[in-house]
């Protein structure tokens, strides 16, 4: 599973939405946050530096959400894709129930 984390102004939420992905009950991911052009990148990457040993970290200029979240997917290694924005946060248990639905039902195929 790679969850795939687009940060734009991102520097006050992101510890926070981290820590929610940090916290599940499932623990076989990746998280990938891709920097998109963001105007508090000094910030964001301080807030970040407690995080680096355990997140996959990519700059580049602004091109919105979706194309943040493309580069993240470009890179991904995870057979699941798990997008998640930079001011949200997941229960604990929210990867284990995505991927219980995906796995119990092959007919789902996104």
């Amino acid at each position: 599973m790679s969850v795939v984390i687009p940060a734009y102004r991102a520097a006050q939420s992101i510890p926070a939405t981290l820590d929610s992905v940090l916290a599940q009950t499932f623990s076989d991911y990746e998280i990938i946050v891709v920097n998109d052009g963001s105007p508090d990148t000094v910030q964001l990457e301080k807030v970040l530096e407690p995080y680096r040993a355990r997140i996959a970290y990519d700059r580049q200029e602004n091109q919105g959400p979706a194309g943040a979240r493309n580069t993240g997917i470009q890179v991904a290694r995870g057979k699941y894709i798990a997008p998640l924005d930079c001011d949200d946060l997941w229960e604990p248990n929210h990867l284990a129930a995505q991927l219980a639905v995906l796995e119990g039902d092959p007919s789902i195929d996104m």
